[in-house]
């Protein structure tokens, strides 16, 4: 019976990879296949020489009495979770094995599941990442013949290799969903634009300056999901990016347009982006990464993070950002009220530290600093 339970739930099994909300339905398919009373999944961390648990999941029946189960057997004072050492091993354990015939953990753990009416229980925890463990655990009606338990340790020992294995799919299924969130983010603090697209202009992904660059009147544009060229140049100049024909090498190209708009754009060629991938596994793409740059927007300087870069006090960051924004010393006396004079001496002190010989290094250095490349606030 375990053999052929453990079998049939496997689609179902790795079908939680992708949809975790299906776990519930699989535990009541393990109860009624063994005649289990109770099945849980949990997720734990070590720490120190005890597990917390940071995710769980509860057949009907156990979902349906969680506020007595939490009283009394799913908390943190569960002797279960006590580890002295660490579980690398696929080992199923029943209580007595874990605690000892005489051990008092067995005797408090017994009294705390008869509180809800159940006995066992029979499980399986091992660690499956650094610190990290999973578990299944089966209880039995407090009724139940004791060797009912092999029947419980015989199917946890042949789904065991599985939830190892999906344990292990899931983490990476997740980290990577953490690290793509985290791209994202960062990719969206960045000035320049970035965007994927196919090699008929397909946008495939974008960054958050990507889409106000395009947006801003140049010649080349986005609609639909589409890279398009407004004239016959930009749309000639589109295709060169995305020709196969240059996919050997970087493109860059501008985009004007009659207002004065202007975008610089660079491709790189997909052979560039499929470093290091798998092949085989995906639809084959021609994809092209562009670099999206309008270099008549100036950079949204912050005072605070010129004078963290540069060591400048407030009103020297002040002066300087002035500066990069083209307005002279003359107006930015007028606009601060303090005379000429005030504004060359600290101008002097700006060059001093900055290590520039005149205004024109000045704003190249801010320009091409790190705090010009993102854009002034988090939101």
């Amino acid at each position: 019976m375990a053999n052929d339970l453990s079998t049939r739930i496997l689609p179902d099994l790795y079908g939680c990879c992708d949809h975790p909300g299906q776990w519930r339905s699989l535990l009541d398919q393990i109860c009624e296949g063994l005649g289990a009373r109770s099945a849980a999944v949990q997720i734990y961390r070590r720490e120190g020489d005890f597990l917390s648990r940071r995710w769980q999941e509860r057949d009907s029946y156990s979902h349906a009495h969680a506020s007595q189960h939490d009283r009394w057997i799913n908390n943190a004072e569960n002797p279960r979770l006590a580890l002295s050492e660490p579980n690398k091993s696929l080992a199923v354990l029943t209580d007595d094995e874990r605690f000892g015939a005489r051990s008092p953990q067995l005797a408090e753990t017994r009294h705390r599941l008869a509180q809800v009416g159940l006995r066992g229980g029979t499980g399986i925890l091992f660690e499956f990442e650094p610190s990290r463990y999973f578990s299944l655990i089966l209880h039995r009606r407090i009724d139940d013949l004791v060797d009912s338990d092999r029947i419980d340790a015989t199917f946890l020992r042949e789904i065991g290799p599985h939830l190892l294995s999906l344990s292990r799919v899931v983490a990476k299924l997740q980290a990577a969903d953490v690290a793509e969130a985290a791209i994202r983010s960062i990719t969206d603090r960045l000035r320049a634009g970035i965007l994927v697209c196919s090699k008929n202009g397909e946008v495939r992904w974008r960054n958050r300056a990507a889409s106000e660059i395009l947006a801003s009147g140049a010649s080349l544009t986005l609609g639909n999901g589409q890279l398009r060229g407004v004239s016959a140049d930009s749309r000639h100049r589109l295709e060169r990016l995305l020709s196969p024909a240059c996919r050997d090498d970087m493109i860059a190209t501008v985009f004007g347009s009659p207002g004065g708009s202007m975008v610089q754009a660079i491709a790189i060629p997909s052979s560039a982006l499929e470093a290091g991938l798998a092949q085989g596994w995906g639809e084959e793409q021609d994809d092209v990464a562009m670099i999206l740059i309008d270099p008549g927007q100036a950079p949204p300087l912050s005072a605070g993070h010129v004078m963290s870069l540069f060591g400048l006090t407030p009103a020297e960051a002040q002066l300087a950002i002035a500066l990069s924004q083209g307005i002279s010393l003359n107006s930015y006396a007028d606009r601060r009220g303090i005379s000429v004079g005030t504004v060359r001496i600290q101008m002097k002190r700006i060059l001093e530290k900055t290590d520039s010989r005149r205004q024109a290094d000045l704003v190249g250095k801010l320009y091409g600093s790190a705090i010009a490349q993102i854009y002034g606030h988090l939101h």
